[in-house]
């Protein structure tokens, strides 16, 4: 008896450990999502829109203690995305091509509160595409289907050229999705709220490149 209670203190510490230096609810999170879009849920046509759910919990809110945290919201979307990924196929005919991505760049807009142990949908949609990045665009949403907060993201894709990968996805279909419309066969029209957006994004690099050959000139000359 008293060797299993010595066994339930060790696990228990091992998790705990485990628990000080991994955050082991996203990472469960991560793998419901990723076991749930693969293995039981429908296959997705690319420009599909694919939805999650979830609700705001205690761990959620932020110092008032009433609404979500405003950093939630984007770790709620790396959920959605990995959702995304499995159910339209997209990562892992990526990986088979050589290829890999990373999130460029996102920005966020909250219209309104989701309040405490209040239920919401997450919607991803891929809205448009260049040579280098995926545009997506995700809607966090609460009863009434009222859009509580709206995020762009730019997915770099890494030694692939994402527009011949985008034609590649909507031309050679699966099975569960080959019979679509020719409209959704089509690359999608730049949204104009993105339009701006890459143009934002455009500004910051040159302004940044600039601060990094100032300091890049103080280095020379200190040395």
């Amino acid at each position: 008896m008293l060797n299993v209670c010595y066994l339930l203190l060790g696990i228990a510490a091992f998790l705990l450990i485990l628990y000080f230096f991994f955050e082991l609810h996203y990472f469960f999170r991560a793998l419901l999502c990723l076991i749930s879009g693969r293995f039981f849920k429908k296959r997705c046509h690319i420009l599909d829109e694919t939805t999650i759910k979830g609700v705001c919990l205690s761990n959620d809110v932020d110092s008032l203690l009433d609404h979500m945290n405003n950093a939630r919201y984007v770790r709620e979307l790396d959920f959605a995305k990995i959702d995304f990924y499995e159910r339209t196929g997209l990562y892992s005919k990526l990986v088979a091509k050589g290829g890999s991505l990373f999130a460029g760049a996102t920005t966020i807009r909250y219209r309104r509160f989701i309040k405490i142990f209040t239920k919401y949908r997450i919607t991803t949609q891929v809205i448009y595409w260049d040579n280098q990045n995926i545009f997506i665009e995700h809607r966090f949403i609460t009863n009434r289907s009222f859009v509580n907060a709206i995020a762009l993201c730019r997915i770099r894709l890494v030694n692939v050229d994402a527009d011949e990968f985008m034609k590649d996805m909507m031309l050679n279909l699966p099975k569960q999705v080959a019979d679509v419309e020719p409209a959704r066969k089509q690359k999608p029209t730049m949204p104009p709220e993105l339009e701006k957006w890459m143009e934002s994004n455009q500004i910051s690099s040159l302004r940044l490149r600039e601060m990094d050959k100032i300091e890049n000139s103080v280095e020379v000359c200190n040395v």
